[in-house]
């Protein structure tokens, strides 16, 4: 029989890992989507840093054309 728990595990629902401290667990129950952190602290100082930049450089892009459109 599958419980709850497992139901919820395959169909992607994040469950906070045994070893989650106390403010983890909050920040989860408060809605923050700690699986990105997770997945965030998988990578390297590097490649954190290049995922940044990538964002970084998509915003200023994004904020350039909308100076060029609002010109026009």
């Amino acid at each position: 029989m599958i419980d709850e728990t497992v139901l919820a595990q395959m169909n992607g629902a994040y469950i906070c890992p045994p070893d989650a401290g106390p403010a983890w667990r909050e920040a989860h129950e408060a809605g923050i989507d700690v699986s990105l952190i997770e997945e965030n602290l998988k990578l390297t100082p590097e490649q954190r840093l290049e995922r940044h930049q990538h964002a970084l450089d998509m915003i200023l892009e994004l904020r350039e054309a909308g100076k060029k459109h609002a010109a026009k």
